[in-house]
């Protein structure tokens, strides 16, 4: 769960964590339709992180706050629009670029990373339906702990610079 919320917060307030979170909270927030919160759940668990994600999405992450650039505060758009408004925020496309993300590979990637560590952290009840994780998602994850942290840090956790 502290992954997820701090993905939702710092990368581009990606989507609203995941179904284990939301459960807790008693429902989706406001304007978050279930078909496609249910649809961009299940494409961000299945999502496929490449191999050198971590420290690639670390850097990535230090290079948007070294260039100042806030994330869109928009959490209840769906994973598409989330994408359409990240590749519009000034300045932060030639970034992503620059460590081989695009618009949609970053937003993925992050709500990927979230979605997964929550459901590793914090496994929901089977009667929740929550989404599998992608297996090698899982396995990257779980095999470099250090590098985890460090993308935590960046994003603002324990030991981090944002909250």
């Amino acid at each position: 769960m502290r992954i997820s919320l701090l993905a939702t917060a710092l990368a581009v307030a990606i989507l609203p964590a995941a179904p284990a979170l939301a459960q807790q909270q008693g429902g989706l927030p406001p304007g978050v339709d279930q078909a496609t919160f249910q649809r961009d759940m299940q494409e961000a668990a299945q999502y496929p992180l490449p191999a050198d994600f971590l420290p690639r999405m670390t850097a990535t992450i230090r290079a948007i706050q070294a260039a100042r650039i806030a994330p869109p505060n928009a959490p209840n758009l769906s994973l598409a629009q989330t994408i359409d408004r990240t590749a519009s925020v000034p300045g932060l496309s030639p970034i992503l670029s620059a460590h081989g993300f695009t618009p949609r590979e970053f937003v993925l990637g992050i709500t990927t990373f979230g979605l997964t560590e929550a459901l590793i952290q914090q496994p929901p009840p089977a009667e929740a339906h929550a989404p599998q994780p992608n297996p090698a998602n899982v396995a990257l994850i779980r095999n470099n702990p250090q590098a985890v942290q460090a993308l935590a840090q960046a994003m603002g956790g324990p030991g981090g610079s944002q909250q």
